[in-house]
């Protein structure tokens, strides 16, 4: 059984309460923040917890079970330790990155995206060349949560 809500009866628009409602952010869709600002205290509440477990759930560490990519996985590096923040802010990093950019870089410094994975990859049936590579891939959790990869170049060495 739900629980009593015990906002329930509480003006709920601005000119019952006498006040304006707060601006949404910035290029947050309109279906998104216009029914929220129906929600109860209590829903709210709800709401925030409830978003607060999304997020963690979205970023959660990537497990050496989802870093399977296509090819012959050569060689693997894990990613770095690093805290909430510093996760987010290398992802979007990440995203905006070029190839280019991040051919610049030495695998151990890719490790601050994701895994680094070296991979051998078949190109189609009748080559006799197969597998090509090594390549250098970044195995990461994009913004949606989901488990993605990302070419990072020709791999040294391998």
């Amino acid at each position: 059984m739900p629980e009593p809500d015990p906002d329930a009866g509480a003006p709920t628009s601005p000119e019952e309460r006498g006040a304006e409602m707060p601006t949404p952010p910035e290029g947050l869709a309109k279906r998104v923040w216009e029914p929220l600002q129906a929600q109860t205290v209590y829903d709210l509440e709800r709401v925030i917890d409830y978003c607060e477990e999304l997020i963690e759930h979205k970023e959660r560490p990537v497990s050496p079970s989802e870093t399977a990519g296509e090819g012959e996985v050569a060689d693997k590096k894990p990613p770095q330790n690093l805290s909430h923040e510093e996760q987010r802010a290398a992802k979007e990093e990440l995203e905006e990155m070029s190839t280019d950019e991040m051919k610049e870089l030495s695998e151990d410094e890719l490790t601050r995206y994701g895994h680094v994975q070296i991979r051998k990859l078949p190109c189609g049936p009748g080559c006799d060349g197969c597998p090509h590579g090594p390549y250098t891939y970044i195995v990461y959790r994009d913004s949606r949560g989901e488990v993605t990869s990302k070419y990072a170049g020709k791999a040294d060495g391998v």
